[in-house]
């Protein structure tokens, strides 16, 4: 197998490479996404309100939005560390493939 042949299909395996680990950052983005939307729909407060019966179940309610904002906060920062690790293979996965790129280029370009 020739060296030009070899760069290319290493080229090709780096190109997958990068497109796999780039679609892993996107449904990681997304993921955090969709965790951020949940978070925004809780209720921060409630309307003031004359009925005793109401107030107690708003505050339940509150009491419940806040617990749950306290587990969508640590799946969030699970997902942004998880997404800075999938950053930083995206990254290492680019840099392969562009380097690859120029060895072939660099190749082709000599007499």
């Amino acid at each position: 197998m020739s060296e030009k042949t070899r760069l290319q299909k290493l080229e090709r395996l780096a190109g997958m490479v990068r497109d796999h680990e780039l679609a892993k950052l996107n449904r990681l983005a997304g993921a955090a996404d969709q965790t951020r939307d949940k978070l925004a729909k809780l209720p921060t407060d409630v309307q003031a309100s004359s009925d005793a019966a109401m107030i107690a179940i708003q505050q339940a309610h509150l009491r419940w939005a806040a617990t749950q904002r306290m587990q969508l906060n640590q799946v969030l920062a699970r997902q942004r560390a998880a997404m800075m690790e999938q950053q930083r293979k995206s990254a290492r996965s680019f840099g392969r493939a562009e380097a690859v790129a120029r060895l072939i280029k660099r190749g082709t370009s000599k007499p």
